[in-house]
């Protein structure tokens, strides 16, 4: 990141792809995600996103808008957005990823391989144990590493709609259904 780097009022998105480019080319790739969560940190306050509902909601009560993929296949920006109730299957990832919460309330959970028989798995994935649930409002940045780490599954636990921003480090537009690990179906 350049040290003139600074968002500024309305709409920031492209800084934010042409940011997240220059970063994901000038470091090694085990710097990507914790620079592209900085990054992302700044950039969420002052990324404003115009709803495109022509994207239907998945049986999940979800919606995915591909917003960008790198040229060079490095990394690929979408936005979801939730429904009241919405909830991914259990999951993991074949990249890196930076999740922001750009409106609304977003929940997740997170899940272990189970290593001890003593241990309650979980009914939609019984070689996985819960490790908590935490909630995230406006601003908040997560990040994942790939698979076997970072299982989880998003839910909004909400009345309201949730609009979340996801970086990912693939090429999303080669491969759209490429992301994801799916330990629950």
């Amino acid at each position: 990141m350049d040290g003139a780097f600074c968002f500024r009022n309305g709409t920031q998105l492209s800084k934010l792809i042409n940011e997240t480019g220059a970063l994901t080319t000038e470091l090694d790739c085990c710097s990507h995600r914790p620079a592209v969560a900085a990054l992302l940190r700044l950039a969420l306050p002052h990324v404003n996103l115009v709803q495109d509902d022509s994207e239907p909601v998945n049986e999940h009560g979800y919606s995915r808008h591909m917003l960008h993929t790198d040229p060079d296949g490095k990394f690929s920006v979408l936005a979801i957005r939730w429904t009241p109730g919405a909830c991914t299957p259990i999951h993991g990832h074949n990249a890196w990823g930076c999740v922001g919460v750009l409106e609304g309330e977003i929940g997740c959970e997170t899940f272990d391989h189970k290593t001890d028989s003593h241990q309650p798995c979980v009914a939609e994935a019984p070689d996985l144990v819960s490790t908590g649930k935490l909630l995230a409002g406006p601003g908040t940045v997560a990040t994942v590493d790939p698979d076997p780490c970072g299982i989880h599954r998003i839910f909004n636990p909400t009345n309201s709609p949730a609009t979340t921003l996801h970086i990912y480090g693939m090429d999303l537009g080669e491969r759209p259904d490429g992301l994801n690990k799916w330990y629950q179906h």
